[in-house]
């Protein structure tokens, strides 16, 4: 898991940020090109690069390094370090802190700090510190692409041509491949449960491809499923082989997206019972249906005891200046989001309107 970020001259992020992240529920919001999955794509590939292993001997540091570097670059999906760097500040240093945390870590044993420079690809990345030992905690990507549906075409492309395709879904693919050793824990089993509920149904794995199994129905191929169900069941799937599970830092980037309103209040459920289970969540968002429904579902009272953290980003009104960055336990306590304020704006001009509509009829 990761517990704190302070970044400086990475992308839209010319001047130092620190982002406090909670153990349960994390919401990023803004509007487009506010830095939203750079920063989630920053964390996921440090949560995964943590995995991998780390030690404090020198060679292994430029090891380290190497690997570092090609985490950030594949998951960013750049060329080189330099794409990274804050375009607001000339011959820019980029520094990233990371403070992680993960099962039989002692406190403050896990922290990573590194910097690359602009124009200076030749110099890689230097790790300044970094854990004493490898975190056991896994990290997952689900994405706004689904993969399920052209899951066989990946597979192969991958093993052959990986740095070709995007990290997160490659990742992804090779998660859900991964054969189960142990059955889920039963509040895991319970989300499970949960999402079959919300397809009708549960997805099948026949012959290297992915079905739709519902009551009383022939299997039906997933080409011809609903996008927003094929994310979903995504997760059912990499619950059900024990990739995700407590102690999973999972990232989720607009989880709304192909999903009409009616079924987002039992999706947050889903989210509610993943953070209660230890699941730390970090999720991307600019919909203010989705927002207003974590909002409700968070002040229920068995929901009480989840962490939550909601960070708001606002794109710059001036050319040349960094995102605004606001941090707040509730969500109306954040600055106010542009892209939400249009929302609430058009919602009061169609009020307007009823009474006439009425009237006319």
């Amino acid at each position: 898991m990761i517990r704190k970020l302070s970044v400086e001259g990475i992308t839209v992020f010319p001047t130092q940020e620190v982002f406090r992240f909670a153990p349960g529920m994390n919401i990023i919001i803004g509007g487009n090109d506010s830095g939203k999955s750079h920063l989630m794509k920053l964390c996921y590939a440090i949560c995964k690069w943590s995995c991998g292993g780390s030690r404090r001997e020198l060679p292994v540091v430029w090891a380290e390094e190497k690997r570092l570097r090609l985490d950030l670059l594949r998951v960013f999906g750049t060329r080189d370090l330099t794409g990274l760097t804050s375009r607001c500040v000339k011959n820019c240093t980029a520094t990233v802190h990371a403070s992680l945390c993960g099962e039989k870590v002692p406190p403050g044993s896990a922290e990573l700090e590194f910097s690359f420079r602009e124009g200076h690809e030749e110099e890689g990345l230097k790790i300044r510190t970094m854990p004493e030992r490898s975190l056991t905690n896994n990290a997952v990507f689900l994405a706004p692409r689904e993969v399920l549906s052209i899951y066989p075409c990946y597979v192969q492309a991958g093993k052959r041509y990986p740095e070709l395709l995007d990290s997160a879904s490659w990742e992804l693919c090779r998660a859900l491949e991964t054969e189960p050793t142990e059955s889920p824990s039963p509040v895991m089993l319970h989300v499970s449960q949960q999402i079959e509920a919300l397809l009708s149904g549960k997805l099948l794995r026949i012959n290297g491809r992915f079905f739709l199994q519902r009551p009383g129905q022939e299997p039906l191929e997933l080409n011809l499923v609903a996008e927003g169900f094929k994310r979903i069941g995504t997760l059912g799937l990499l619950i059900g082989n024990c990739t995700v599970r407590p102690g999973t830092c999972l990232f989720w980037d607009e989880p709304e997206m192909n999903l009409n309103a009616q079924h987002l209040p039992r999706l947050v459920n889903i989210m509610m019972t993943l953070c209660r289970a230890g699941v730390q969540l970090i999720l991307t968002t600019h919909s203010l249906f989705l927002l207003r429904e974590l909002s409700i579902q968070l002040s229920d009272k068995k929901n009480r005891g989840v962490d939550r953290r909601f960070f708001g980003l606002q794109t710059p009104e001036i050319a040349g200046t960094g995102v605004r960055v606001s941090a707040a336990d509730e969500l109306n306590r954040l600055e106010h989001i542009a892209s939400l304020d249009a929302e609430t704006e058009q919602a009061d001009r169609y009020l307007s309107l009823v009474p006439n509509l009425f009237a006319e009829e």
